[in-house]
């Protein structure tokens, strides 16, 4: 659930770059201020899920390198093709919905 969380948070913190695929999503380019504060509050919410697992400094190290790593896979996602990114949110959602279960 914390990675899911933590994948969304991550395309959201990248989707106000101006190498973002503007003609994708139109209301994140007008509302980046939201779109970073909600980026920002899940990337939150995720260390926290890491934290109930595992204890403080295991869970903070995890979550640098997952979101280290989940936000270089959407970039280069989003370089290559837009669509893996939906299949990437798909993903996730099964995740979610077998973690929860």
């Amino acid at each position: 659930m914390a990675l899911a969380v933590l994948t969304l948070a991550c395309f959201l913190l990248y989707a106000p770059s101006r190498y973002f695929p503007s003609d994708r999503v139109a209301w994140i380019k007008r509302h980046q201020v939201t779109v970073t504060v909600m980026s920002s509050a899940l990337s939150l919410v995720s260390l926290y899920l890491f934290t109930l697992s595992y204890d403080f400094a295991t869970s903070l190290m995890f979550w640098l390198v997952a979101f280290m790593t989940l936000l270089s896979v959407i970039i280069l996602s989003l370089k290559l093709n837009f669509n893996w990114v939906w299949g990437w949110g798909l993903i996730c959602l099964l995740f979610m919905i077998i973690d929860l279960s």
